[in-house]
């Protein structure tokens, strides 16, 4: 009999569900999607369906050992979510508790980035390499994860990685945080969204970029202001924690080498400017996650597993 790990990836549109093979946690052996209903009793119940439909995908007998969670949203070290405006949750929802119940197995739950950081740790160790990584997740928001020393890093008060809400530019727009100037304004889908406004079909990101690519010279300022701040972001993440490597996703990332080559470019010239940008090795660290690599639910599944060891000095390398 098999054992599995069951991990979620809860979003706004869609949940995606992975059973994982507790021996090999980057390996889904089954997956299934289907739209998310919003509020909390939706969220319980459409996560609930996943779980189901993923057992009746397994073979008879396989053993489910644990859920976990990946959301967006704050959630607290007891697995209580709060503040996920995108799922109609204003209230705080012990997830994790209406998990366990339901399921009779442990349950884990965790910000959303936080568990795609910890599958992309996971697929960077299938490559044979460190798991030490920042996860920069561009999406409709832009914000981190970390792995850091193969420790998931989740900070002393739920802050951790919101690298959307540096304020960059001091006479910029107000942000919805109550800031101004945040570099999720110009690095993000949202930022997108702002400099050029678009109803059209079809995502906005890729219509921006096709506009630029038509010589629309607003289009262009507008990718080049995106691309700038991006390349920032990654600066100030190699600043900060100087991981071994930055791992780009999220739905802008979609763009593939539309992004991905004339971001590559720029911190190739940044490398030229000094000795000292040279030596942060942008370029070299930095690089985009396949998209169709399910980080979140992987990481959510791995995540149920019990914490790594102590060091030697009898304390955990990271806070988690």
């Amino acid at each position: 009999m098999s054992a599995v790990r069951i991990g979620l990836d809860i979003g706004g549109t869609k949940v995606h569900g992975i059973a994982a093979d507790v021996d090999r946690p980057d390996e889904a052996l089954a997956q299934v999607r289907t739209p998310t209903v919003v509020g909390p009793a939706g969220v319980v119940a459409t996560a609930l369906e996943v779980v189901e439909r993923l057992i009746d995908a397994l073979p008879r007998g396989t053993e489910l050992v644990a859920v976990g969670a990946g959301i967006p949203g704050a959630v607290d070290d007891d697995g209580v979510l709060s503040n996920a405006v995108n799922l109609a949750i204003t209230e705080p929802l012990d997830l994790r508790g209406a998990l366990a119940r339901a399921l009779a197995v442990p349950a884990t739950v965790n910000n959303d980035v936080n568990a795609a950081a910890r599958g992309a740790a996971t697929w960077l160790r299938s490559r044979g390499e460190a798991e030490d990584v920042a996860l920069l997740s561009v999406g409709t928001g832009l914000a981190a994860g970390f792995v850091l020393d193969g420790r998931m890093r989740r900070g002393a008060y739920g802050l951790v990685g919101e690298i959307g809400h540096l304020a960059v530019v001091a006479d910029g727009p107000r942000c919805s945080c109550g800031q101004h100037g945040c570099l999720e304004l110009y690095a993000s889908g949202r930022g997108l969204a702002r400099q050029w406004p678009y109803d059209g079909p079809g995502p906005q990101p890729v219509a921006v970029f096709d506009a630029a690519d038509a010589g629309d010279q607003q289009a262009v300022a507008v990718r080049d202001t995106f691309l700038h701040w991006l390349a920032e972001a990654i600066r100030i993440l190699t600043l900060s924690v100087d991981p071994a490597r930055i791992v780009l996703t999220g739905g802008v990332m979609r763009l593939g080498s539309r992004v991905v080559d004339p971001l590559f470019a720029q911190l190739g010239c940044d490398a030229s400017a000094s000795a000292f940008a040279a030596s942060m090795r942008l370029r070299e660290r930095t690089l985009a996650l396949p998209t169709d690599y399910p980080a979140a639910a992987l990481g959510a599944a791995e995540l149920t597993a019990p914490p790594a060891p102590r060091t030697p000095e009898g304390d955990p390398a990271w806070r988690s």
